[in-house]
């Protein structure tokens, strides 16, 4: 019937198709074979390597509308700005309370006061996670860090003058050349911290980590 009708040829071209993608599938399925046995220390870089091509959102990434926002209003309250890339901006006053800045990078970005008409803005860090951020050479001058979450945190050569640090886990954090005079730290916890040239509170010098 289908010869009578001139269906033939499609059906055999149909049928020599999915063969001929047979072959290829079972050429390919042996040779990934061989190469995970023989080659499986490469395996795993290729995958992740792919893996950040079609799948970047899943690794790390922030929320790009409230990078946004943030531009605008310099508030990111319970904000999601993880691995953010916010080095050397002016964000005096900035607003951070609860938010989320694991891993981002904020290099020699100044975070100091913002004197207003009638009052003075610090920028608000109280209950953030700031896990591995880095502040190297930051200006964190009057900085409210309190009960903040800098495990591990870069402050290499940050200024935390007159900085509110009560309640804030610094364990691991990196303080080498900060200068903390006139900081509050009632209640931080400092265990495996680093110190080397670090000026403390009370403006003596901390070596213990050189």
């Amino acid at each position: 019937m289908l010869a009578q009708h001139g269906l033939w040829p499609y059906v055999n071209s149909f049928q020599s198709s999915w063969l001929l993608l047979g072959i290829i599938l079972s050429m390919f399925s042996k040779g990934l074979a061989v190469f995970v046995i023989h080659k499986s220390y490469k395996i795993v870089p290729m995958l992740l390597a792919v893996s950040a091509v079609f799948w970047p959102w899943a690794v790390g990434a922030f929320d790009a509308g409230k990078m946004e926002d943030f531009k605008t209003t310099n508030v990111c309250k319970y904000c999601d700005l993880t691995d953010a890339p916010l080095g050397g901006r002016d964000m005096r006053g900035a607003d951070f309370q609860n938010a989320n800045l694991s891993g981002a990078v904020l290099v020699k970005a100044n975070m100091g006061e913002r004197p207003m008409e009638k009052r003075t803005l610090v920028t608000n860090f109280e209950d953030a996670n700031l896990r591995r951020t880095d502040f190297t050479g930051a200006n964190l001058h009057m900085a409210n860090f309190t009960n903040a979450y800098l495990r591990e945190a870069n402050l290499t050569g940050a200024d935390l003058s007159d900085a509110l640090l009560n309640q804030a886990n610094m364990k691991g954090a990196v303080l080498s050349g900060a200068n903390l005079k006139g900081a509050k730290m009632e209640g931080a916890k400092l265990d495996d911290a680093k110190f080397c040239k670090t000026v403390m509170p009370d403006g003596s010098v901390n070596d213990s980590g050189c």
